[in-house]
């Protein structure tokens, strides 16, 4: 919600301030990925090698990027079209689903459970505002956008609340869903090295970007030890 309200807002096109915040989420995601993520994904004993899992997650993102265009890692590439992107909107949609399932997985411990959420909310942010810049550039009406925010902010929820429940109701499920968490670990590790890579141009690191990584990589270190709440 926050991310497409202030994509509401904002009628111009700079997204150099947009870059440096998905400098900073990259870095974080990736690094709280590679801290806390993996390693308590592989203290789990499985039937099956998680790293399968992982790989598969890794190229499930490449074919939602052939429907999302991107928009999850910040691409806005200024999508002037009179149609309604609806295929970006299911794949992002699908995305945040399956991130939701996961958060509601109960599988991490309590410090490594906030960190996880807090590291979907981290390109969730940039994620719905690409969306709606996406949307006003396409010519939907302004109160349609508002319904198109509301729901996709809700699908990371409904994802989580779907797996609760299915969880409380099978309880089989518990020992499987360390496999769904593993997939939507390598859906991280894309998204992750994507927006730190595929966003700098000549392949360049400006300061102020390297500033921003360095941050988010500092707080990722830091959360290892300190509970975000």
């Amino acid at each position: 919600m926050l991310g497409g309200t202030v994509g509401l807002i904002i009628q111009t096109q700079k997204t150099e301030y947009l870059k440096l915040f998905l400098a900073f989420s990259g870095a974080f995601l990736f690094s709280m990925t590679a801290i806390s993520i993996i390693p308590e994904v592989y203290s789990h004993h499985t039937h099956l090698n998680v790293g399968y899992f992982i790989l598969a997650g890794f190229f499930l993102q490449i074919i939602i990027d052939l429907f999302s265009h991107g928009v999850e890692h910040g691409h806005l590439h200024h999508h002037h079209s009179d149609k309604t992107p609806y295929g970006i909107f299911i794949a992002l949609s699908l995305h945040a689903f399956l991130e939701g399932m996961a958060a509601g997985s109960n599988l991490f411990s309590e410090n490594v459970q906030s960190n996880f959420v807090f590291g979907i909310a981290m390109h969730e942010i940039p994620a719905a505002f690409a969306l709606i810049t996406i949307l006003k550039a396409s010519k939907v009406k302004k109160k349609y956008v508002y319904t198109w925010l509301v729901v996709y902010a809700s699908m990371t929820v409904l994802g989580a609340v779907s797996s609760s429940v299915a969880l409380n109701l099978f309880d089989s499920l518990e020992h499987n869903m360390v496999y769904l968490v593993a997939l939507v670990v390598g859906v991280f590790l894309h998204i992750s090295t994507t927006i730190l890579f595929e966003n700098t141009e000549d392949h360049r690191f400006s300061r102020f970007k390297l500033v921003s990584i360095a941050l988010g990589v500092l707080i990722a270190l830091l959360s290892t030890s300190v509970h975000i709440h």
